[in-house]
């Protein structure tokens, strides 16, 4: 962790500044009018038969459909603030007006209902912004960024040798063949698996993005054999691949 007394000062240098909205999904549908599907049934039971493959899909229909399943599994951890806005509403509607369309959309959505409750505190949140610079700094400090010392490390090297790569998963996954590399990215592997890398810098989620493809196109075992270790439930290899494609 870098100095944090400089970081609690730009904090609350910029607690009044409009926050930047982060769309990690697609913001083409940002100015979407969700208050007037929730408010006109027909609109409602259409958008409901699309989201389950019971009926047509608009553009837009199309497109929310397939972040459903993520959005649901992540508690809409990459929509942007509009984006949750929307979402928040449009859900209360087929839950007041259409209740068993939304019944049967969980079902499709989360047959096992791993990620209801999380779900349901999403949608009676708020995201009005802190005004405690204090507060803000407290969460600086707890989400401070990996450490940064092996940055330079050479992924694109790494990704070309096979049986380099092959010694790296080892470390990864059975704690052998370990060297200096290997273990300091280890050590962080479980935390950025489960939050999506959200403490990682651009070069970190750079090196993960390699390293994951790599192991895809020229060690598929060994992808399937990182991924079940580090995600035994399949509930965050999407929301992580999702959050490093762009580095």
């Amino acid at each position: 962790m870098h100095c944090i007394v400089v970081l609690c000062a730009l904090v609350v240098a910029v607690v009044a500044r409009p926050e930047e909205e982060l769309a990690f999904y697609n913001p083409q549908y940002d100015s979407f009018n969700a208050q007037e599907v929730a408010d006109n049934i027909r609109l409602l039971k259409n958008y409901g038969k699309c989201f389950l493959d019971q009926g047509p899909c608009t553009a837009e229909g199309t497109d929310f459909k397939k972040v459903i399943p993520d959005a649901l599994r992540t508690s809409c951890a990459r929509c942007s603030p509009k984006q949750r806005e929307l979402i928040r509403t449009v859900i209360k509607a087929f839950q007041t007006k259409l209740p068993e369309t939304w019944d049967a959309l969980v079902k499709k959505n989360d047959p096992e209902l791993k990620y209801k409750a999380d779900f349901d505190k999403f949608l009676q949140g708020t995201d009005m912004k802190m005004k405690s610079g204090f507060v803000l700094c407290f969460l600086v400090a707890l989400t401070a960024a990996y450490d940064s010392s092996h940055d330079d490390f050479d992924i694109d090297g790494l990704v070309k040798n096979t049986d380099a790569l092959k010694k790296f998963n080892n470390c990864f996954v059975h704690d052998t063949d370990c060297d200096d590399n290997s273990s300091h990215f280890k050590k962080d592997i479980p935390e950025a698996y489960q939050q999506a890398c959200a403490k990682c810098n651009q070069v970190q989620k750079h090196i993960l993005k390699k390293y994951i493809q790599a192991l895809k196109e020229k060690l598929p075992e060994q992808y399937q054999e990182f991924k079940n270790h580090y995600d035994p439930e399949g509930k965050y290899t999407l929301p992580l691949e999702t959050a490093i494609a762009t580095a």
